[in-house]
């Protein structure tokens, strides 16, 4: 299944056209199959409840949280990444792929980009000059008005991408961000593309899997760069 994800991958990313091969991201940050029926140690959790079991990831928020489920890995600081995972909706009705710098103090919690999947969309976010800037982030938070230009701005902060995907069958999500544009595949289908200047951010160093409410499943994740 592995080797099939890796070719799909290439595949896709060649006919679009938008990216150069996918055979330049040779190197492995990090990989899991879900195979072994315990979290292998590398993967952190913050009010979660996610567990493995039958060889895949299942994401699970608890029920009193406050906050998604998050499950990270920390990696050697990058610029460009590519991510790939495969997913099932068991009941939530969304979850992210997130990108951080936690050295970082100028977004929310080291925010860099992220994308949002849900069976009907699929949005890609450049939080860290956009909805995660630390001072919008305050302002919004504080219930203060942001004025008609900064509105503006965060509008070109964000693709959204409208789509139809059976949320009881598995699929395929694949994420390549090279300099200042981000791209997203579903099922080996280009389904949205993101330019904007934060996502060249050089030292992103941590991806969470965010789980709204109960439950995603996840498989054959794998995180590469150049």
């Amino acid at each position: 299944m592995r080797a099939l994800l890796t070719l799909s991958l290439i595949l896709w990313f060649g006919v679009t056209g938008e990216c150069t091969g996918a055979e330049e991201f040779k190197t492995v940050l990090f990989e899991d199959e879900f195979d072994d029926e315990s979290l292998d140690k590398r993967w952190g959790s913050w009010k979660s409840e996610s567990s493995e079991r039958d060889g895949v990831l299942i994401g699970i928020t608890p029920k009193d949280a406050d906050h998604p489920s998050v499950n990270s890995i920390d990696f050697a600081p990058q610029s460009d990444l590519e991510i790939s995972v495969s997913f099932q909706f068991h009941g939530s009705p969304s979850f992210s792929v997130m990108i951080r710098d936690l050295k970082y103090q100028g977004s929310h919690a080291g925010h860099i980009c992220h994308v949002a999947v849900s069976p009907k969309a699929v949005t890609l976010y450049d939080g860290k000059t956009g909805i995660f800037r630390k001072d919008i982030r305050e302002m919004r938070k504080a219930g203060e008005t942001l004025d008609a230009a900064t509105e503006a701005m965060l509008r070109q902060k964000s693709s959204r991408n409208s789509l139809q995907l059976d949320p009881k069958a598995w699929h395929k999500l694949g994420i390549r961000i090279q300099g200042d544009v981000m791209e997203v595949s579903i099922d080996d289908q280009l389904a949205g593309r993101l330019q904007s200047e934060g996502l060249a951010h050089a030292t992103k160093s941590n991806m969470n899997l965010t789980t709204v409410d109960r439950e995603v499943h996840y498989d054959h994740f794998a995180l590469r760069a150049p």
